[in-house]
């Protein structure tokens, strides 16, 4: 099975010199930017933006196709059930019983399928330039409890970890015979439960190799923790926050005060 996977990559990038609470904050004003926007075109746009910043904090494009291939299968299937379930608007471009494909409901789709991954991309700049020690301290010193920081911090750096542990599970019964693209829908839901329970033991695993780490590092053992290194924050990063709530607020003012749509 495969082993841990660190999306963090070393560098000395503007991303990765920056504060990691000014990250946090832009990651966040990015998301509520992204969520606001309704426009393809605009989604494009911050998509594009988005892709910059990743090649800024140059990641390996194995990291990067490996964090978006779950994110790629997400947008494929909205692409296709959105418009089955959104039969609203006109012109029609298919007919197929009950079911109605209309050209809004594709365009809708395509843009949700956007949305995605631009939200799951914005958020990968971050683990990317981020190590988690500075994840957590961050977190702390925005007001998190440390206990919760690094809770959230060891989710976000497994998620591709299991995505890769599925994957290798699947590669693994395939050699033995197993075919999931093969059989009725139920045969195949049947046949995802030789992957799914060796993943939930991996997952236990993982679970309580990672408790035994803590535990010998003595986690807990003082109620105030100590820090080897503090965050400071310096001028490029109070202008990288400037421009992040000025890319915000003049969308949200156009939006919501001017009424252009955005």
């Amino acid at each position: 099975m495969t082993g841990f996977v660190d999306l963090y990559t070393e560098g000395d990038t503007v991303l990765h010199r920056m504060d990691p609470r000014v990250k946090i904050f832009a990651v966040l004003m990015l998301t509520l930017l992204i969520l606001m926007i309704s426009s393809l075109v605009h989604l494009l746009i911050l998509l594009a933006f988005i892709a910059l910043l990743v090649a800024l904090g140059r990641a390996p494009f194995s990291k990067v196709s490996l964090a978006l291939r779950f994110v790629l299968r997400v947008m494929i299937m909205i692409v296709i059930l959105w418009p089955i379930f959104d039969p609203s608007g006109t012109p029609v471009l298919a007919t197929l019983g009950p079911v109605r494909i209309t050209e809004p409901g594709v365009m809708r789709g395509i843009t949700n399928a956007v949305r995605i991954c631009c939200l799951a991309t914005v958020w990968y700049v971050l683990m990317f330039t981020t190590p988690q020690r500075d994840l957590v301290r961050a977190l702390v010193k925005l007001g998190v409890r440390f206990d919760f920081g690094l809770t959230l911090s060891i989710a976000l750096r497994f998620l591709p970890t299991f995505s890769a542990t599925v994957e290798s599970i699947k590669d693994a019964q395939r050699a033995r015979g197993m075919e999931f693209d093969k059989g009725s829908p139920l045969r195949r839901s049947r046949n995802y439960i030789s992957v799914l329970i060796p993943t939930i033991i991996s997952a236990l695993r993982t679970a309580d190799t990672l408790s035994l780490a803590l535990q010998s590092r003595a986690y807990g053992a003082r109620r105030h923790r100590t820090y080897l290194r503090e965050l400071k924050m310096r001028a490029s990063d109070g202008v990288a926050l400037a421009v992040v709530v000025a890319a915000f607020v003049m969308p949200a003012v156009a939006k919501f005060f001017l009424k252009v749509p955005v």
